[in-house]
């Protein structure tokens, strides 16, 4: 009895064994697929380099009471040992073959490939992604659509067109307006603020009587007449580029640049689709990179969106080192992305690759920084009184954020409207899905109230110098 009691204890303990060693195999392949592209005494400073270094010595002592329990079997000759192994690589298949099956039925299809619960599986699938972006510019051909490609700008608004929502429409000089039919006219004797930014300038999500542009108007007086340049989608170097090819003609007496912290990552941005499939918005952009400490733009005039899903491989697109949200890894397949599970796992773990220094962190604050001080610099040019606006994302974005470090190197003033927005109890500041994700009319009218005494003091200190 106790004998059996001993070998029963013993097959328990080669099996748990058996476990553990084949986990610090998986352990060790993981770490050094991890690895990436950093030198080997980087990588053991890491957390995968100190998982490596503790699945070798499990490895290693696994190997070693592995070895004696074999010894231990075959001088009994007991054929538990083998019985045990096959017992646990099926267990292991098992395993493997019902994680491969639940990754299967559980993946759906979206617009760039296979997704799994909010992720994207990689290798994303630039086929899927040209084929729903061809149908959106075959749609688009049977009708006017509120968005066009711009030669400069990459995308902009039509000229007199109303969305297919109906909410928003635009003047015959491609502003927002209130209904179809507008123009506004340059002669008017009434001082004027313009407005250049990404959707929350625009004021999407809400009619244009509740827009904050609007808002300010009727807040200053009649005497005031604000212009909307704002255009959904636009990075800080579009909201930029759009004040000097359509503002500066219209001799505004202040000129308001507002933007939100995603508007930076924009900025960094080549083509919009591959950043943002879901917005619909088949265009390329220009961007801006700093060479000798000047601004130069590249992707100029921006690549046509015929041209871009023409390509039969994402590698053919010009200009990919220079799009912050491209990865190659993400596109590109290999051998094991014919499992599903390895697939999950990739995506989960992405390989740690080198940041070129264009599309970086720092990249990012330097750039942006430098269109900001020249949109204060060209504002000035004209006569006009420059107004940098930033916007909460959310109700607490942190200060450390990319944005605000972009601000601190421009070393511009700029105001926020989070203290009126905090009047307002946080549920109110913005929609949620599916209602939308932008100022609500209450959270609209807090950042016009906020930027009355702004523009005021701005008109005064311009009218001084």
């Amino acid at each position: 009895m106790a004998l059996g009691i001993t070998r029963q204890r013993n097959d328990f303990l080669l099996l748990a064994w058996l476990f553990l060693w084949e986990l610090c195999i998986a352990a060790i392949a993981m770490a050094l697929y991890m690895k990436g592209e950093r030198s080997f005494t980087a990588f053991l400073l890491s957390k995968p380099g100190m998982m490596l270094l503790g699945a070798t010595v499990g490895f290693v002592i696994g190997g070693a009471v592995i070895s004696s329990q074999y010894l231990a079997y075959k001088r009994a000759s007991s054929p538990h040992f083998s019985l045990i192994v096959t017992m646990n690589l099926i267990t292991i298949m098992l395993m493997l073959l019902t994680g491969e099956v639940l990754t299967r039925t559980l993946s759906r299809s979206s617009i760039e490939g296979d997704i799994l619960g909010r992720r994207t599986l990689i290798p994303k699938s630039w086929n899927t992604l040209a084929h729903h972006n061809q149908r959106v510019l075959n749609e688009a051909r049977s009708r006017p659509t509120f968005y066009v490609y711009d030669s400069l700008l990459g995308w902009t608004l039509g000229r007199n067109r109303r969305s297919v929502n109906g909410l928003y429409y635009s003047s015959f000089e491609g502003m927002r307006a209130p209904h179809e039919g507008v123009t506004f006219s340059k002669t008017s004797q009434k001082k004027r603020i313009a407005l250049v930014g990404d959707s929350y300038t625009f004021g999407e999500d809400v009619a244009y009587e509740d827009s904050w542009g609007y808002r300010l108007e009727k807040a200053l007086g009649p005497e005031f007449e604000v212009l909307n340049f704002g255009v959904p989608g636009y990075g800080v170097d579009q909201a930029y580029l759009r004040y000097e090819k359509d503002v500066r003609e219209w001799k505004p007496k202040i000129v308001i640049l507002s933007f939100i912290g995603h508007d930076t990552e924009r900025t960094m941005t080549v083509y919009t689709p591959l950043n943002y499939p879901d917005w619909d918005m088949p265009f390329s952009k220009p961007r801006f990179i700093l060479r000798d400490g000047d601004l130069r733009k590249i992707n100029v005039p921006p690549i046509e969106p015929e041209a871009i899903f023409s390509r039969r491989s994402i590698s053919e697109l010009p200009f990919l080192e220079y799009d912050r949200g491209y990865k190659k890894r993400e596109w590109q397949t290999s051998f094991p992305h014919h499992s599903y599970l390895a697939r999950a796992f990739m995506t989960w773990f992405p390989r740690p690759e080198t940041i070129l220094h264009d599309v970086s962190d720092d990249a990012l604050i330097s750039v942006n920084a430098s269109i900001l001080k020249a949109f204060v610099a060209s504002a000035d040019q004209i006569g006009a009184a420059p107004i940098v606006l930033y916007h909460p994302k959310r109700a607490f974005e942190s200060n450390s954020s990319l944005s605000k470090r972009v601000l601190q190197e421009a070393g511009v003033s700029y105001t926020e409207p989070t203290p009126c927005l905090q009047k307002l109890d946080a549920s109110e500041w913005f929609f949620t899905p599916p209602a939308g994700v932008h100022y609500t009319p209450r959270g609209n009218a807090a950042v016009a109230k906020c930027l009355v005494d702004t523009v005021r003091q701005a008109l005064a200190q311009s009218s001084l110098s």
